[in-house]
């Protein structure tokens, strides 16, 4: 692959991540509801969430949006997508146990507003896209 391609590939998966960040970020500052349930339903196993589950919201948005920027700036960009998979991660992490554990979630309140429902199932798979992506990035950045 020639290096103005990996260029405009790498800018592309930049623009795209950043994009889902910031809808997702935004969505959650506007309505936040979904999102703070999912909080609330991991503090039926860890009991001290529930009294956070709003800074844990709010703080969380502001890091997507912290991300976003970033990822539109393009500096640091191996930090910035180091971030970026470890916040996905952690989102996984979360979504697989509700899976696992076989609870019944409309939606996980991942964009907030802007909906972007269907369950968890299908935020499982977009996280593995998510995650594929920012691999991608940081490939062709560390090519570049």
């Amino acid at each position: 692959m020639s290096p103005k391609t990996q260029k405009y590939t790498l800018l592309a998966i930049r623009i795209l991540l950043g994009g889902v960040f910031l809808l997702s970020g935004i969505g959650k500052l506007i309505d936040s509801s979904d999102a703070v349930y999912l909080v609330e339903l991991m503090a039926t196993k860890f009991y001290w969430l529930i009294e956070y589950s709003n800074i844990i919201v709010i703080s969380t948005s502001v890091l997507e949006l912290l991300l976003a920027g970033l990822l539109f700036w393009g500096r640091k960009l191996t930090w910035v997508l180091l971030a970026s998979f470890l916040l996905i991660l952690a989102f996984t992490t979360v979504l697989s146990y509700f899976y696992i554990q076989g609870m019944s979630v409309a939606s996980c309140g991942c964009f907030g507003a802007f909906g972007g429902g269907g369950g968890i199932t299908v935020t499982l798979i977009r996280n593995l896209v998510l995650i594929a992506l920012i691999l991608g990035g940081y490939i062709f950045n560390t090519k570049s």
